[in-house]
This record gives structure tokens, C-alpha cells and sequence, in this order.
């Protein structure tokens, strides 16, 4: 994966040079994951000379609903942070594929170390990186179900994207690529299936499109709505339900999606092929994905913010 450096980065109301861009080493957040983030794509259309950012005002919403849960402080509101966004991407005259990471996060306290967070100024920064695939998107990823269980909503909420929730993911995909795999999918402690080490999950059955519900212990995925939404407008029948770990051996396809992953198919689960390899409702929805976010769908232009004007 090719990562291009920017050239600035916001932090604290201004842009700064990334090399200057520097926090104190007795950051809160730092310690004790005491922050909140949001992962963001922008895609580049060649033949429209135009960076789209793709539903930027649906992550800020849930970032807004991140922080209330860890008690954080972000000053700007939905509007400003997608000014901001605008302007960091500008800057830095991106004309490829980015990533965009804002992130809100505890700062330095009166007592530089302690578990009260209630005295605790919050800082906010955000960066950009040219970025391609986080997991291959061709050829199908061997994945497994992880020894590790999925943190519950009782523990920390997965729903918001709270920095030191995390460790669970690092440690899931850890364990998997240890293992020999590309990543791994969570269990909850009750047994049924969550989600990826830090992406959601889709599964096939009988020409279905089946997720698991919010209450699987699972982050509240915009490009899980997104693929719901669009797979009922392409006659896809969908579920949102439990599934049950055997459901992942017997299933016709199956395919990781979320921001940093974007749409990744599986072709083994546990050693056990997808029964229809070939993928072909998978695939369907790939390229109509990756249709929209580029800014070849106008049914979908609502979703897209243009960078360049």
C-alpha cells in the first residue's frame, strides 16, 4: 500500500506544517486512550479533474456522537469540521485517492496522570494521507473467527470510534496474520458474530444480503448503511440479524466493508471456502460501490463533497 505524506495538517484552529505537528508527550490520550476518531475517504475522478469526499457530513455526526460518550470537548460544529476538511485537502493539493483522520482527543490535565477525565482540556487535530487499499480487494481474503472476543457496549461502546477500544482490534488482527491469515472476525461473549478486526461484516445466504445488528457489539458503519441502502435499490434482498459462527461455513459469499477497508471480499473462513467463490451479488455491489464514490452515479451525488470548485 502506497502512502503519500501531507504537507500541512490542522491542528489546534490552525494548519501547521506536518513535520511540525506535535502534541506533549503527557497527552492524556496518549496514556489512556481517552480519544475519539473517524476515518473519512476522498476518491479521485480523472476523467472530472475532482476529489470527491464521500458522505463527510455522516462522519461527522457520528464523531459528534462519539464524543459525547467519553465526555469530550470539540468546539466545531458539523459544518466547520467539513470546512476544515475542505481546506486541509486544498492545501495539500491532493489529487489521488485520500484518507482523511480528524480526531478529537483528551489533552494534558492539572495532575498529568490520573484517571479523572473531568478537568481535562480536549484538543482536536486532523491529517490527510494519500492512501490506496487497506486489505487486497481482489482475489478474496482468508480470514478467521478470532480467539479474542468483541469488547461489549457494558465495557466500551464499539459504536463510537473511541481510540483505546482499539487494542481489541490490534490484538484480532494480530493473532490472525501470526496465524497465517489476512484478518480475523470477532464473536461476542454470547457466541454470535460481530464484525472484522476494525470493519464491518456481510454474509450471502440464499441470494440474501445479511448483516449483523448494532447490538452485535459493532461501529455503527456508514458504508454498512450505504451498501443496505444500495443493495435495495439493485433488488438485493437484506437482513439485519444475528448470525451464528457455522453461518460463516456455509455461506454462499462473504465481504468486509468500512471506510479504511472500503469492500473486500472473503473467499475462506477457518479454512473453509465460500460456497459460491465466483461471488457474483459480491461483486455487483463492488463496482457499484465504488461507482458512487467516485462520482459516476448522479442518483448518489448527494453523498459526494466536490474539493475543488
Amino acid at each position: 500500500m502506497e502512502i503519500k505524506l501531507p504537507t500541512f495538517c490542522f491542528l489546534e484552529d490552525e494548519f501547521v506544517p506536518w513535520e511540525d505537528a506535535k502534541v506533549p508527550v503527557s497527552t492524556h490520550a496518549l496514556h489512556y486512550g481517552t480519544a475519539v476518531f473517524a476515518g473519512i475517504r476522498g476518491y479521485w475522478n480523472e476523467d472530472q479533474n475532482q476529489l470527491y469526499v464521500f458522505r463527510v457530513k455522516d462522519h461527522f455526526e457520528r464523531l459528534h456522537n462519539s464524543i459525547r460518550i467519553i465526555f469530550l470537548d470539540l468546539k466545531y460544529s458539523v459544518d466547520e469540521l467539513i470546512d476544515i476538511t475542505k481546506n486541509l485537502l486544498r492545501k495539500n493539493e491532493f489529487k489521488c485517492d485520500v484518507y482523511i483522520r480528524p480526531l478529537a482527543f483528551k489533552s494534558v490535565g492539572p495532575k498529568v496522570v490520573g484517571m479523572d477525565i473531568t478537568e481535562i482540556p480536549s484538543s482536536f487535530l486532523m491529517f490527510a494521507l494519500g492512501f490506496g487499499e487497506y486489505l487486497p480487494m481482489g482475489g478474496g481474503l482468508h480470514v478467521c473467527t478470532s480467539t479474542w472476543r468483541r469488547i461489549p457496549d457494558v465495557v466500551i461502546p464499539a459504536r463510537g470510534k473511541i481510540s483505546g477500544t482499539y487494542v481489541n482490534s490490534c490484538l484480532a488482527k494480530a493473532e490472525a496474520v501470526y496465524s497465517g491469515f489476512n484478518d480475523a472476525i470477532f464473536l461476542t461473549e454470547q457466541g454470535y458474530v460481530s464484525e472484522g478486526s476494525a470493519m464491518n461484516l456481510f454474509i450471502v445466504r440464499n441470494e440474501t444480503l445479511i448483516t449483523t445488528p448494532v447490538y452485535a457489539d459493532i461501529l455503527e458503519g456508514i458504508t454498512r448503511r450505504t451498501l443496505l441502502h444500495v443493495a435495495q435499490d439493485l433488488g438485493i434482498p437484506t437482513e439485519v440479524r444475528p448470525v451464528q459462527r457455522s453461518e460463516l461455513y456455509v455461506c454462499d459469499e462473504a465481504f468486509f466493508c468500512g471506510t479504511g477497508v472500503q469492500f473486500a471480499p472473503i473467499s475462506k473462513v477457518d479454512h473453509r471456502e465460500v460456497k459460491t467463490p465466483d461471488m457474483p451479488i459480491a461483486k455487483r455491489m463492488q463496482e457499484e460501490f465504488f461507482a458512487i464514490v467516485r462520482g459516476k452515479r448522479e442518483k448518489y451525488k448527494d453523498w459526494l463533497t466536490p474539493i475543488y470548485e
